[in-house]
């Protein structure tokens, strides 16, 4: 009975390890390609058998039986593959435009130059007449100065004093002539009348200067008098002739004299000087006027200074 006992538990302790120990140790593969490793993991294991001999005792037999042990086969995850795509970076190309900007040049304002014109000649009055036997016809004392534009600037000419004169007392029944000449220029006036005045009917300036050379006139009827009077005008006057001024600064002249008169005769003189010679009364009668005004308030304050005396007497 004992001895039984011994061999089933010796059965029992060889099964066990029969039953621990493995056929074939796992076997790994490993295969590495560029992009891909796979790896295979096989793992064989024999069924486990255990053979119990029976034995015939009086106790039940004890059967000890391990549960199989189950190996899983491990999952081979294949390497994921990244691959990503290369970056390309395209630097920017600068092109660099050519500077258009035209800076301006500064402007150099030449500095103004002035140039005072020189101050026209003054002129000089002279004194000229027409005589034929004992009859003076024409007399004039003249103070001229012409203005002739030359270019860009002005000529002047003065009618000097040393002016030669000629002329006719008969050019025709109606007219006189006085003619006043110098190198570069001549001057001539005709005079002519009606019933009862005369007048200056046409004056011609003919002049030769470096730059220009003319002829200019005024036809128009000027400085008008009672038949046997004079004209006089002391302000300045001018006479267009054309484009060339006749500055008149002083005249008195005369025209169709008298047999025996040895002077100008009786003088009409101009409008302008008739006007300076109405102020002359205006402002004395102004001042008269004032005179007696002031001599009215003396006398009246001088006469209630002396009432008041009187009263402080009283």
């Amino acid at each position: 009975m004992k001895l039984t006992s011994s061999l089933i538990f010796l059965i029992v302790l060889i099964a066990g390890g029969f039953c621990d120990s493995t056929v074939n140790p796992p076997t790994e593969t490993t295969t590495t390609s560029v992009q891909t490793t796979t790896v295979t993991d096989t793992t064989s294991q024999q069924p486990d058998t255990t053979t119990v001999s029976p034995s015939t005792t009086t106790n039940t037999p004890t059967s000890s039986t391990e549960p199989p042990t189950t190996t899983m086969k491990p999952t081979t995850i294949p390497p994921t593959s990244s691959t990503e795509p290369p970056t390309t970076t395209i630097k920017p190309t600068t092109t660099s435009l050519p500077d258009t900007t035209t800076s301006p040049k500064p402007t150099t304002v030449p500095p103004v130059t002035t140039t005072k014109s020189p101050a026209p000649p003054t002129p000089v009055e002279g004194s000229w007449n027409v005589t034929e036997g004992n009859l003076t016809c024409i007399r004039a004392d003249l103070k001229v100065r012409f203005a002739i534009p030359v270019k860009d600037h002005v000529e002047y000419i003065v009618l000097s004093p040393n002016a030669t004169s000629s002329g006719s007392c008969k050019l025709s029944d109606t007219t006189q002539e006085l003619q006043l000449e110098e190198s570069e220029y001549t001057l001539m006036m005709i005079f002519e009348k009606d019933a009862n005045n005369a007048y200056l009917k046409n004056v011609t300036f003919t002049y030769t200067l470096p730059d220009s050379t003319g002829m200019v006139y005024n036809d128009t009827k000027l400085f008008t008098v009672k038949l046997g009077n004079s004209y006089m005008c002391d302000s300045s006057n001018d006479i267009n002739l054309k484009n060339v001024t006749m500055e008149v600064f002083r005249i008195h002249i005369q025209s169709f004299g008298s047999v025996g008169n040895k002077d100008f005769s009786r003088a009409e003189e101009c409008e302008a000087d008739n006007k300076v010679n109405d102020m002359v009364p205006i402002a004395v009668g102004i001042a008269l006027l004032v005179l007696v005004v002031v001599v009215l308030v003396a006398y009246f304050v001088g006469r209630r200074r002396s009432r008041q005396k009187g009263y402080q007497s009283v």
